[in-house]
């Protein structure tokens, strides 16, 4: 139990730079629709998860990630591809579906948040502020904790569990 405290802890420090700041700002160009504008969910609760077709524990988190998304309805989970090709991009988004947006960024950049590279995941307080990151593949239990510290108790799982 203690390590994995110091893990979460130690992961939640991957980026301290933007850690208790407002969220850089960041546009995504999904595969299809308009380009999303990570800042117009100010107001609710963001899990931004940049990530690559190319990364393998990117693959491995994608379940973990989608079935977050699903539990925690008025949270709003986005994907931002980086150091990828387009082609890369577009042949994940049909092999690997899931129920959040995605996109490929066309304003802002990873490396203002402060990410070396994927899978690194970032939470987002209801007023756009970052407050917490965790870089590797997210599991369940550490996603379920994350979630836990940005989301209003008025928002609970889809099980109606909080």
């Amino acid at each position: 139990m203690v390590s994995l405290g110091w893990g979460l802890q130690h992961a939640a420090l991957t980026s301290p730079q933007v850690l208790g700041h407002t969220a850089p700002p960041l546009e995504l160009e999904p595969a299809s629709g308009p380009w999303l504008d990570v800042s117009s969910y100010k107001g609710s609760p963001v899990v931004l998860n940049f990530w690559a077709s190319w990364c393998g524990p990117c693959v491995q988190e994608l379940p973990v990630l989608a079935g977050a998304s699903e539990r925690y309805p008025g949270v709003f989970f986005v994907g931002a591809d980086i150091n990828d090709t387009i082609q890369g991009y577009t042949e994940f988004e049909v092999t690997h579906p899931h129920p959040y947006p995605t996109g490929t960024i066309v304003s802002g950049s990873y490396q203002e948040y402060g990410v070396i590279g994927p899978p690194t995941t970032f939470f987002i307080n209801s007023d756009n502020v970052v407050v917490a990151s965790f870089s590797g593949p997210l599991d369940a239990q550490t996603i379920d904790h994350y979630v836990a510290l940005i989301k209003p108790p008025s928002i609970s799982t889809s099980a109606g569990t909080t």
